[in-house]
């Protein structure tokens, strides 16, 4: 998982009145959980932004007056209009306990059913991983190369080394599915190409 580290202040007050001060500010209000007490932290909302806009996840070291939190970002909140931050939960990462986090898919390779004509669908572009922090990868990579028309990948038959996922087995993350026009006579020829090939 990647790494980035955010340097913060702790809140000295808290409430609806402080958030919106804080706002005004360039800062974005948030809170570590985990600990033996909530701390409620200001993080500039530039630092946010390297988080909150990417498809990545990362192990968050927080920097709070000198003092690190490991953690990692678990619910964003937006304004519902001008879709702005407005706020952030962290989860203090415990040494030797499992995290749970959503995350996201990547495919590679090019389907031979899609060049075959097929539709290719992602009903799933995030998973549920859990597991500790240093064995989770930055993305979760699946090689569609060689799915064919009608044939998908589902939960269950997805694998990554030390982590465990919770989405049902049997949901589907990627299928090939037939379109007007698709020639599925032609995963037959692929099969005689690759094979001469090798």
């Amino acid at each position: 998982m990647k790494k980035v580290t955010i340097s913060g202040t702790v809140r000295e007050q808290v409430g609806a009145t402080n958030a919106k001060t804080l706002r005004k500010e360039g800062m974005v209000p948030a809170v570590i959980y985990g600990a033996s007490e909530p701390v409620h932290i200001q993080i500039a909302v530039l630092d946010a932004g390297k988080i909150i806009y990417t498809g990545d996840v990362f192990n968050v070291i927080l920097d709070i007056e000198g003092k690190q939190y490991s953690t990692v970002l678990k619910a964003s909140q937006f304004h519902p209009l001008t879709e702005v931050v407005e706020h952030l939960d962290f989860m203090e990462v415990v040494p030797g306990k499992q995290v749970t986090i959503s995350m996201p898919v990547k495919l590679t390779g090019n389907s031979i059913g899609v060049r075959n004509g097929g539709k290719l669908r992602q009903p799933m572009r995030r998973l549920k991983v859990r597991a500790m922090v240093d064995d989770i990868p930055e993305n979760l990579e699946i090689d569609i190369t060689k799915l064919r028309i009608g044939k998908s990948v589902k939960v269950g038959e997805y694998s990554v080394p030390n982590c465990e996922f919770l989405d049902p087995a049997s949901n589907v993350i990627v299928a090939v599915k037939t379109a007007r026009g698709a020639v599925e006579v032609l995963d037959e020829e692929e099969d005689t190409k690759e094979a001469a090939e090798a």
